[in-house]
């Protein structure tokens, strides 16, 4: 009896001890972050503005936002400073983005990535963004299409841009990893404001090219998809083309599945070249006119009219990249390292000359399965 009552008496002092949790902080006196912009302040100062989500209770909960914006002479000085308008502590485990603006960029951004892979409040899957408007900050004063929260939307259409493959992604501990490893250069992909009659709403497309972490040029979206062909990452998206090369005569190509090889060769005078192999497989989804497609000979004639297209994107590309930034984006020195250590280790110091003037040799296999429903127009009668 005497072990049971003090049996019990240890497991009452465990459960009151082991109840609350030591970081616990009652919500309401913290301010939720979403999102946060960073751009250049005066005086060399950061000027930092972040999303903070708002919740208004009563009989219909309504989550809206609201953007502090602050500076300070180091981000988290700035961050801090925060509180002094805000009246709370941020709180950033629900961050979603960063972005950053091009003035901060080209300077470099290990400042930015630094404190926010340093701070232990701070979480380092959040989205990085490279701003194409004149300040980071006013890509959150969008207007949102389906989201109150700007920064929400902004992370969502990064999730689903595997139905586009305009834009890569990049979160801030694989920018981190990918700054360390010899052979890859780093991109994060772009975004800029789509401006219409009434609104201004942020659209995520296109990629920026990083050097040593600082920011030398952009790639379009459709640059970015020939980028993303080049290093397998294309899970989906959409080829425009016409049967025979016409833009008159537009088909919709919807890419179900992408592989793309790619193979270092050396020549017998210790030359390199890469042998880069996309294999796409597409079905027809649309057809812009009364084009009847139904016949083999006119399937031919689209499958190599894209084949030819892919290949002139991608190979035009490579060489814009090569002559006009001199960085290899697309993963050949991360490959020669991976298949060839030997060779690598001999040139990989020189990596950045023999990029300008490696020779791709590209390859496009485009197999059409399926065609939506019809492989012919919807005709309409007399």
């Amino acid at each position: 009896m005497k072990k049971f009552l003090l049996l019990t008496i240890v497991l009452i002092l465990n459960l009151s001890i082991l109840t609350g949790c030591w970081n616990y902080r009652e919500v309401e006196k913290l301010a939720i972050v979403a999102g946060v912009a960073i751009d250049k302040g005066k005086n060399n100062q950061f000027r930092v503005t972040v999303e903070i989500i708002q919740i208004s209770g009563g009989k219909d909960t309504k989550i809206t936002s609201k953007l502090v914006t602050i500076e300070g002479k180091t981000i988290f000085d700035a961050v801090r400073n925060a509180i002094s308008l805000s009246g709370k502590k941020l709180y950033w485990s629900h961050t979603k983005v960063v972005v950053i603006s091009k003035d901060i960029a080209k300077n470099g951004i290990l400042r930015v990535v630094d404190w926010y892979n340093r701070d232990s409040e701070t979480r380092s899957d959040v989205n990085l963004l490279i701003s194409k408007e004149k300040t980071a900050r006013e890509v959150l004063e969008g207007t949102g299409v389906t989201d109150e929260i700007k920064s929400f939307e902004l992370a969502d259409t990064l999730k689903n841009e595997k139905s586009l493959s305009k834009a890569p992604t990049s979160e801030i501990w694989q920018f981190i990893n990918d700054l360390e490893s010899p052979g890859i250069v780093n991109v994060i992909p772009t975004v800029s404001l789509n401006q219409t009659e009434n609104n201004s709403t942020p659209q995520v497309m296109g990629l920026a090219i990083f050097k040593k972490a600082k920011l030398i040029g952009f790639l379009n979206g459709r640059e970015s998809k020939s980028v993303l062909f080049v290093k397998d990452e294309v899970k989906g998206g959409l080829l425009v083309q016409g049967v025979q090369g016409n833009k008159s005569t537009p088909v919709s190509l919807e890419i179900f599945k992408s592989k793309t090889k790619m193979e270092p060769v050396v020549k017998a005078n210790h030359d390199i070249e890469f042998n880069v192999t996309i294999n796409t497989t597409v079905a027809i989804d649309e057809i812009g006119n009364s084009e009847n497609l139904t016949s083999e000979p006119q399937l031919e004639k689209l499958k190599r009219s894209t084949e030819a297209m892919v290949k002139k994107y991608v190979e035009n590309c490579i060489k814009k990249v090569q002559s006009d930034y001199g960085v290899d984006i697309f993963g050949f020195g991360e490959k020669l390292r991976e298949e060839k250590p030997r060779i690598w280790n001999r040139i990989g110091n020189n990596w950045e000359d023999k990029f300008k003037e490696l020779k791709v040799n590209v390859k496009v296999k485009v197999d059409i399965k399926g065609s939506g429903m019809f492989s012919q127009p919807i005709e309409v009668g007399d």
